[in-house]
């Protein structure tokens, strides 16, 4: 079974998918599905119809449409949907000379390495091969196995919504995102989010010979920024769910881009700066939303001049949600179990502080779900990305061991 993980696995990374442009992926994908599987349900939504959906959650790229892929084997008889769901979409290469490995995919022994191979087609291949063996082996089991492949995870999670909206939901979902470590796969209970901003911070421009006579937007851009460290401060001390506390940062601030100035000889007269700021498990995107924006524009109430010009506050790309499970639901019991059985040790319930599709399935579809997949987050979005095929295939055993369970 390896050596054919690592072909599918080499295929897929191999099949461009950077994201907005996915469809090759899917279609592969579509190819594997059709032998086995009952139905194959290949379909692509305009984005117009999800960016009126109360629960669209923005995009980082500019796309027209979202292609997803669906199918499903039934049992003999009546019982719940469980569903196995991962997203094809990769975030680009960057700099090609900073890799060693062929982005495209390269395999040395047991490592896949390419942009994609954690995050996450090798958690995709691990599932189609667990949908594969279901559907070719037994089907004396009560309810049905769908496999879900979606576009559009790395931007907010159109992929997973379209497949909702078509009504491409279930009982039980298990998103095989990479959650590996010292001690393989882990099982993720609770996940935080994350929302994009940018900041306009006004100054008076003047000539640097004569700076007193200006107002340095750099400078009344740090009093914010100041104010924003502190907001972080406080949510995290504030956090008890101890999934969440044990990641030390459950829910981090980053400012990633800073414009600002036009000439070295001049007062910076205005700086746009683009952040990302957390969402806790216990609160919507909306909630999020109006949370950081009332605390941010309280944090920083008194200054002369932000009161008299007050900085321009906007959400702006994709919007992560956040979600938890209970520890002890059954779900979580099955992988867990299905996973001591396999390897012989039982995984850990953690939690991640980084958004995934599991919000919108717990928060739109019902769903209870969980994440466990190959690879480890570390190797996602970075240099010479890396996967093990070993642990591809062992992620297969625990995830058909999981869903025989959860379709007894």
């Amino acid at each position: 079974m390896t050596d054919h993980l690592a072909q599918r696995a080499l295929a897929l990374v191999a099949a461009p998918s950077e994201t907005g442009h996915e469809h090759p992926a899917i279609d592969l994908i579509a190819s594997w599905l059709e032998p086995v599987a009952d139905d194959v349900d290949r379909w692509v939504t305009p984005m117009s119809e999800l960016e009126v959906d109360p629960a669209y959650p923005g995009r980082e790229v500019e796309r027209d449409e979202v292609p997803v892929v669906a199918a499903r084997v039934a049992g003999t008889r009546p019982g719940p949907t469980v569903v196995l769901t991962g997203h094809v979409d990769v975030v680009p290469v960057g700099d090609r000379a900073k890799w060693t490995r062929d982005p495209a995919g390269e395999l040395d022994g047991d490592v896949l390495y390419g942009r994609g191979s954690a995050d996450m087609k090798g958690g995709v291949v691990a599932a189609i091969e667990a949908f594969t063996r279901v559907a070719n082996g037994d089907r004396d089991f009560a309810g049905e196995l769908r496999f879900i492949a979606v576009p559009g995870e790395e931007d907010g999670g159109t992929g997973t919504l379209a497949a909702i909206r078509r009504g491409w939901t279930g009982d039980f979902v298990i998103v095989p995102e990479p959650t590996s470590g010292p001690d393989g796969p882990q099982v993720v209970v609770a996940h935080g989010g994350a929302l994009t901003y940018t900041i306009e911070v006004d100054g008076r421009s003047a000539h640097a010979a004569t700076r007193l006579l200006g107002e340095s937007a750099l400078d009344h851009f740090l009093t914010v920024y100041a104010a924003v460290e502190r907001l972080e401060r406080e949510l995290n001390d504030a956090e008890r769910n101890p999934a969440m506390t044990a990641t030390g940062l459950p829910y981090p601030t980053t400012v990633g881009v800073v414009h600002g100035g036009v000439w070295a000889s001049n007062v910076m007269e205005q700086i746009t700066a683009e952040l990302r700021v957390g969402v806790t498990i216990d609160e919507s995107i909306q909630e999020a939303e109006a949370r950081f924006e009332r605390t941010l524009r309280e944090a920083i109430a008194g200054d002369p001049w932000l009161d008299a010009h007050p900085p321009r506050i906007e959400r702006t790309g994709a919007a992560f949600g956040s979600s938890s499970i209970d520890p002890n639901h059954p779900l979580v019991a099955a992988l867990c179990d299905a996973a001591e059985s396999e390897t012989g040790s039982r995984p850990g319930t953690i939690g991640v502080p980084y958004g995934c599709d599991m919000a919108l399935w717990r928060r739109e579809a019902g769903a209870a779900c969980a994440v466990y997949g190959p690879g480890d987050i570390a190797h996602a979005h970075a240099v010479d990305e890396q996967v093990s095929i070993a642990e591809i295939a062992t992620t297969a055993r625990v995830l058909e061991a999981a869903v025989r369970r959860l379709l007894r």
